[in-house]
């Protein structure tokens, strides 16, 4: 069912052995077979045809038995005559992706395609967390978010809004997004503590990166004029944590628009996002609350009120997370909440403070 939506990939060239065109499956004449814990690679064929070039540059990287192993590409979805056709495919062809245990990586043209990949999602068992990287914030009435925290029936859980930039957010929206008790890591907060964004990226169920959240001089070909935004290193480095989260089901580039990218440099880098990207899922170490057991806890007590907090530290890889009761019913197992946290947040609970992390998360609880 899956290749009828699909074109070919229009690929003569000859790699040498080491490179990722030279052994990853891919739709040139025979559809590859998709299986479980597979990387399905797809993009919307556009007129310019984005995701051709970004795949002459993704050819040529260096290749290893994860590329090998794990990653097919599907080739491309034509776009329809209208959006909406579009969207239909791409939410068809991802729903049958998940179906299949596969993780959908899209490279589209258009942050709108989004929810297409989010309504897939829909309907299943869990809750769905969705992290969006985007130099916006779109809350407003008929934009992104809006449409997907509206619909009905709901299966939003959480929302990570990632790298955002104050000179483009409407004070309504961010009132909004902490209404709603969302989670939010503006740009300036990214700069000075990258590795923190880890922890935005750790429970999502489908991760949007928005490219105009790179700045122009990385990343020209896009549709909207950054003027300032993550590097491209920045980028690579939040691609390869959302490939590392074992949460993770569902992954996309948006926002390519190769008619800008007189240079190909935008496309370049959109390669080496989706190398680091496969790079964190192969090197996923199951880390998780619930997992394994190799986890370390401290409880820190507090002479208020406040009710005490469990901290819990994985000793494979670092992470913390923090546990909180529910203040009016601690006793309450069903009313407890798990959250990532860092370890400025343990520290700050064992002087004595009291973490803001910890204030957002009883927000949820009330």
């Amino acid at each position: 069912m899956l290749q009828q939506y699909f074109t070919p990939i229009e690929d003569k060239t000859i790699y040498k052995p080491h490179q990722i065109g030279a052994c990853l499956e891919k739709y040139v004449t025979h559809f590859p077979e998709v299986g479980n814990n597979n990387i399905a690679l797809f993009g919307t064929k556009d007129e310019h045809g984005s995701a051709a070039v970004v795949r002459k540059h993704l050819y040529t990287l260096v290749s290893n038995t994860s590329f090998e192993k794990r990653v097919v590409d599907l080739g491309d979805i034509p776009c329809g005559t209208t959006p909406a056709e579009t969207n239909l495919a791409i939410q068809t062809v991802t729903e049958e992706l998940l179906g299949l245990g596969a993780i959908p990586l899209l490279l589209g043209d258009h942050l709108d395609q989004g929810e297409a990949l989010y309504k897939a999602f829909e309907g299943k068992p869990e809750q769905i967390e969705l992290s969006l990287i985007s130099a916006h914030l779109p809350l407003l009435e008929y934009e992104l978010l809006h449409r997907i925290c509206t619909r009905e029936p709901n299966y939003l859980k959480n929302i990570n809004a990632i790298g955002f930039q104050a000179p483009y957010v409407p004070p309504h929206a961010l009132n909004m997004l902490e209404n709603l008790n969302f989670n939010h890591y503006r740009l300036g907060n990214l700069k000075t503590q990258l590795d923190e964004t880890e922890i935005y990226l750790r429970n999502a169920t489908l991760t949007l990166f928005d490219l105009n959240a790179i700045r122009h001089v990385d990343a020209p070909g896009t549709r909207i004029v950054q003027a300032n935004g993550l590097t491209g290193e920045e980028a690579c480095q939040l691609a390869r944590y959302a490939g590392h989260s074992d949460s993770l089901r569902g992954y996309a580039l948006l926002g390519f628009d190769a008619s800008k990218d007189n240079r190909e440099l935008t496309a370049a880098l959109c390669a080496q996002l989706i190398w680091y990207f496969v790079d964190g899922v192969v090197h996923r170490v199951q880390d998780m609350l619930g997992t394994h057991e190799d986890f370390v806890k401290y409880r820190c007590d507090f002479s208020t009120d406040d009710v005490p907090i469990l901290f819990i530290k994985s000793n494979r890889t670092a992470r913390w997370w923090m546990s909180i009761e529910h203040p009016a019913d601690p006793t309450n197992t069903n009313e407890k909440i798990t959250v990532p946290c860092t370890y400025l947040d343990y520290q700050q609970a064992a002087n004595g403070d009291t973490p803001q992390r910890y204030l957002d998360t009883l927000k949820k609880l009330s």
